[in-house]
């Protein structure tokens, strides 16, 4: 019989990645971290029986799921007419001292139809912060966002994004609540971010996620996403990301690379004052060098 999860482990971080079964939440659809715990935090990071790094096209489509090492545990989708004959890869690698890289390839194969603009997304259901909010740099300043109403003030564009390059419906994004018209996504925040990366904290965790791709980067995020949480009269939200790949090539595979770094802010040799920001900037600037020469 086939596995459905596997436990892995570096440096402080313990994880079990999973396919889309079930476990927990009643539905077949949350395949990616279904589990994630560090040495100096007892409790899991991801909401009860969903996932984060939940990428959308492995979600509720029986991806198929294997063992790479120790550390790495891999997510594939063949392509076929339904998927528009792409090919979705992802590999969840924990690296020490408290990283997960993650890598989704995806490659357009014979039968594609070609589309202007390939679009992808992840959802992070994380479990029971405080505060739902988020952190990031705005038009050089370090900027906390956090949208009350699902639906309402969701999406946050790069700043260097001219508002006329953004796709379609980013064109046309509104800050009036959507009421399911269109995706709660397609919500404008009016808010931009100058490098992508943004962080939130759960039980004084850190929780930040980095992508080498600026333009292409979008972040999300609803108050209610993950449903319920343990602090009463809260609920868990939901962290997403997207990716905006441009034309995808048949044969041609085109990567994004993200990290998400979970740590316990302390003070350091490299960040005396121990400040979540200035660890998430120095994160960030040595994602950014590693990514680079990718």
């Amino acid at each position: 019989m086939s596995e459905h999860c596997y436990f892995v482990s570096a440096g402080e971080l313990r994880a079990i990645v999973g396919d889309d079964t079930d476990h927990g939440a009643g539905q077949d659809q949350h395949s990616g971290i279904w589990f994630l715990t560090s040495v100096k935090e007892k409790h899991t990071a991801v909401s009860q029986g969903n996932g984060v790094l939940l990428f959308g096209h492995h979600r509720g489509t029986g991806p198929s799921i294997r063992r790479v090492d120790d550390t790495t545990v891999e997510l594939f989708k063949e392509a076929t007419e339904r998927n528009n004959f792409v090919e979705t890869r992802g590999t969840y690698r924990l690296t020490a001292p408290h990283h997960i890289d993650y890598e989704m390839t995806a490659t357009a194969r014979p039968g594609h139809r070609a589309q202007a603009r390939a679009s992808f997304s992840w959802c992070c259901y994380v479990n029971s912060p405080l505060d739902g909010g988020i952190h990031f740099i705005e038009k050089g300043t370090w900027t906390y966002y956090y949208n009350p109403v699902h639906g309402q003030g969701a999406m946050i564009f790069p700043t260097d994004l001219p508002v006329e390059e953004r796709e379609a419906w980013g064109r046309e994004a509104t800050t009036t609540f959507l009421n399911g018209r269109r995706g709660f996504h397609h919500s404008d925040s009016g808010h931009t971010f100058d490098h992508p990366f943004y962080f939130g904290v759960i039980r004084g965790m850190m929780f930040l996620i980095m992508a080498d791709d600026y333009l292409g980067f979008r972040f999300f995020l609803s108050p209610s996403g993950a449903g319920q949480s343990v602090i009463p009269g809260k609920s868990s939200p939901a962290w997403d990301f997207a990716w905006e790949a441009g034309q995808l090539k048949v044969d041609e595979p085109r990567t994004l690379r993200v990290r998400v770094a979970y740590k316990r802010p302390e003070a350091t040799e490299e960040v005396p004052n121990g400040y979540a920001a200035d660890h998430a900037w120095m994160e960030y600037q040595k994602f950014k060098k590693e990514t680079s020469h990718a």
